[in-house]
């Protein structure tokens, strides 16, 4: 089964380090990002991925909240990047910053994420069945799930960057 995302609003991430630090997660990597999402109607995410060494086109479906990544692939460049998303019919992008440290923890991932530099979430990357299992033993059963893509939850805030495509 592939594995799948699933986000929870957290502040600060002190609780969560805690409990990897005493479950023994193995730290994976930190990575800075920005993500250019293709602006459309549905929960569904079609987006590009600046990072400091490469580019990437990340295809995800949602469903129930869940986010699987069904299309992952090298690019070029940023023009590239938007030249693609301006191919998928969009007329505008919404840009957010990405940091984010990822561990290891029972066959998954768990991610603490920072959006655009205030906003804290955990992301759970687990098969379907695995994540309220998850979720328990880091204590994220009361935390606000988001379940739409981060570039729907800042457009509600009224905290969107948005850039034309040209």
């Amino acid at each position: 089964m592939k594995p799948q995302e699933k986000k929870y609003l957290v502040n600060p991430f002190t609780k969560i380090l805690k409990i990897l630090k005493e479950k023994g997660a193995k730290k994976r990597k930190k990575i800075v990002s920005t993500h250019y999402y293709g602006q459309h109607a549905g929960n569904d995410v079609e987006k590009f991925v600046e990072y400091v060494d490469r580019y990437e086109v990340h295809v995800l479906k949602e469903s129930d909240g869940r986010f699987t990544m069904t299309e992952h692939k090298p690019i070029e460049d940023k023009k590239a990047g938007l030249v693609w998303l301006k191919g998928k019919g969009y007329t505008n992008a919404s840009i957010i910053k990405m940091a984010y440290t990822e561990y290891e923890y029972k066959n998954g991932t768990v991610g603490l994420y920072t959006i655009n530099d205030f906003l804290h979430y955990v992301n759970l990357y687990y098969p379907q069945n695995q994540h309220e299992t998850i979720e328990k033993e880091f204590g994220l059963q009361n935390a606000e799930v988001i379940t739409v893509p981060y570039n729907k939850y800042l457009e509600k805030l009224g905290r969107l960057r948005l850039i034309k495509l040209t």
